[in-house]
């Protein structure tokens, strides 16, 4: 029985056609992955093969059987995206063949890093020829992924050396760790497709990053399918719950089957957005072509998904084979869902001595890239901290290269596969270089100071064109940053001012600390002339065209004087642009209050009487005491509204 406290391994074999891959896995599981008629009557695989393992101590491994023919070796890495270990299958009696050779190449650029050697037909070949498949063997794998790996000889017919190999799957997978994510939103690439009468569409494939539970809402990048997991089975077994790194069949409710293809991934709804294009790290293979700096043209192949695809160096001008360069990649057709540490090969249209169309391949690193020339150092330095795989530097380069656009941690997420909550640790105590704008904006604490210093700027420059107000408007103050910057971002920003004791904040305008309105000695003149005339006039004063008459002075420079009269308290100023002396306005404002308190309401003629004075200015009075909420209008006359305050 399965041991459920271990995380799921997946095995997958590799090797050249007829080699006994098959064979073997039916040897070791008691099952036939050779599913197909066309399989049977040709006795190669065509399609993948999946069977479970059980080995000592409850230990079970999901098995991935691929085919070994050079014209499936796309199959083969639809395959092998998934697992954790690799069996290469090598026979005894022919040994190292051309597509052992591109298989354990690709291996190497899957990243995998254990496996087991299997030298099949053991029972048609002598013991010296066995050693010298060994020694061909070693040679190699000297320096790949399997350099170490336990060798076994076996014979899947006689089941000779079985025991043994499954002794060494036991050793192998006591020291693996899982290769695929764990963690992040489930995704599933699925390999097959099918119906069941009864219950509707199901895929199959293996899950990675998070679990996957029947009720979860699904979605099918990158055509955008939504549907509900239905079921789920792993290995014939109906399950409630998928555990990541497992084999599955997925029922999928609302999706119909015509919907559905080989190549499509299974993921969380707005779990990832997909791209056309992404930056990775390259490893080019020894034996291929120089890798130019004019873009190549390839075949991309990650998870089940296949792809037209062109490729361009960044930074150097060329990668030699046999190296490790940053590249980045233009996906053609439809867009793919990926996300950072995604693993690929890249094929070519022409063969190679050692590993057939095999050109290279790698590790996304970069899913949603910057606008930056290739040649850029700037893009250089940002993927070198990236291949890293230090989580918090990874985002704080998203968040710096937003600039003052800042980033949200939706976006992150999407971006690099982690929770919202990882996001929030990742970047806690990052506060030097990374500030939070909110619960879920973040902006690089440079960005920020540029755009605190344009506030700023830009509040000094009010108050010098506008010497007499009080304040800069917010909106207006808003309009002076970039139109990338979010709202969220200008408020969180005015806060940060304040905090910092840089501007003081009324309730619609802004100012600089220490900053108060100023006459020039001309305006002083003309503040107390109006003034006295004010006073003069009582509740008679001139209109503000008549002022600007009277005194020759251009209505605007008057109207800022007046409303600075306003804000000091010398002047009231009523509707229509009457200003009335303060004073004046005061004493009426009793002589109203002191008749409704008596006689509870008061009439239009009666309060035109009390102001004394003609209808032109009485209006604007009475509008002036309703719009302070001293009084209202009922019927034809005025009633007071509240009291005032002692």
């Amino acid at each position: 029985m399965a041991d459920l406290e271990r995380p799921p391994l997946i095995l997958g074999t590799a090797g050249h056609i007829d080699h006994g891959k098959t064979s073997l896995i039916e040897a070791l599981t008691g099952v036939d992955t050779d599913r197909l008629p066309e399989e049977k009557a040709r006795g190669i695989t065509i399609e993948l093969g999946f069977a479970p393992l059980d080995l000592d101590d409850g230990l079970r491994l999901g098995v991935v059987d691929v085919p070994g023919h050079e014209g499936l070796v796309r199959t083969m890495v639809a395959g092998a995206a998934g697992i954790d270990l690799v069996l290469l299958v090598v026979a005894a009696d022919e040994g190292v063949m051309p597509q052992t050779r591109e298989h354990l190449a690709i291996c190497n650029l899957l990243g995998l890093r254990l496996g087991v050697v299997a030298l099949t037909k053991a029972d048609l070949v002598d013991e010296e020829t066995v050693e010298l498949a060994r020694e061909e063997v070693a040679d190699l794998v000297g320096e790949t992924c399997l350099a170490g790996a336990s060798v076994v000889p076996v014979s899947s017919r006689s089941g000779q050396g079985l025991t043994e190999l499954r002794s060494a799957l036991v050793e192998t997978s006591r020291v693996a760790k899982a290769r695929t994510p764990r963690t992040g939103p489930p995704r599933m690439w699925i390999d097959r497709r099918f119906e069941m009468r009864g219950f509707g569409s199901v895929v199959t494939g293996t899950l990675i990053g998070a679990p996957l539970a029947v009720g979860d809402p699904v979605e099918l990048h990158p055509r955008g399918g939504v549907g509900r997991v239905r079921g789920l089975q792993s290995f014939g077994e109906k399950v409630d719950k998928i555990p990541p790194g497992a084999r599955c069949a997925v029922n999928i409710q609302n999706v119909p089957l015509s919907e559905l293809s080989r190549g499509l991934l299974l993921t969380r709804p707005d779990a990832l957005a997909p791209t056309e294009r992404f930056d990775a790290e390259l490893h080019w293979l020894p034996d291929a072509p120089l890798f130019g700096n004019d873009p190549s043209s390839v075949e991309l192949l990650c998870g089940t998904a296949e792809r037209r695809a062109r490729v361009a160096p960044i930074g150097a001008v060329d990668i030699q084979p046999g190296s490790t360069g940053f590249a980045r990649i233009h996906v053609d057709g439809e867009p793919l869902g990926l996300l950072p540490g995604d693993c690929f090969v890249l094929r070519g249209f022409h063969r190679t001595e050692q590993a057939g169309a095999t050109l290279g391949g790698g590790r996304v690193l970069d899913v949603a890239p910057p606008q930056q020339r290739r040649s850029d150092p700037v893009l250089l330095r940002e993927l070198e901290i990236l291949a890293n795989k230090d989580v918090s530097a990874s985002l704080r380069v998203r968040i710096e290269r937003a600039g003052f656009a800042a980033v949200r941690t939706e976006q992150l997420s999407r971006e690099t596969g982690l929770a919202s909550q990882e996001v929030h640790d990742a970047l806690a105590g990052q506060t030097e270089v990374i500030l939070p704008l909110g619960q879920e904006l973040w902006i690089a604490t440079t960005a920020r100071q540029e755009l605190a210093e344009r506030l700023l700027a830009a509040l000094r420059g009010f108050h010098d064109q506008e010497p007499l107000e009080p304040g800069m408007p917010r909106a207006t103050l808003g309009g002076a940053l970039p139109e990338n910057v979010p709202a969220a971002a200008f408020d969180l920003l005015l806060e940060y001012l304040s905090t910092h004791g840089s501007i003081e904040i009324e309730e619609k305008t802004v100012r600089c600390v220490g900053f108060a309105p100023r006459l020039t000695p001309q305006q002083e003149a003309l503040a107390a002339r109006l003034r006295a005339d004010a006073t003069t006039a009582a509740l008679e004063p001139p209109t503000l065209a008549e002022w600007s008459t009277e005194l020759d002075i251009q209505q605007d420079e008057l109207r800022r004087v007046l409303a600075h009269l306003e804000r000091d308290a010398s002047l009231t100023r009523a509707p229509g642009e009457l200003w009335f002396d303060r004073v004046a306005v005061d004493e009426l404002r009793e002589k109203v209050i002191a008749h409704l308190e008596v006689h509870g309401e008061l009439p239009t003629p009666a309060y035109k009487e009390l102001i004394g004075t003609t209808r032109k200015y009485a209006v604007p009075l009475m509008e002036l005491f309703d719009a302070e909420h001293l009084t209202m209008r009922r019927g034809e006359g005025r009633v007071l509204r509240r009291r005032p305050a002692s």
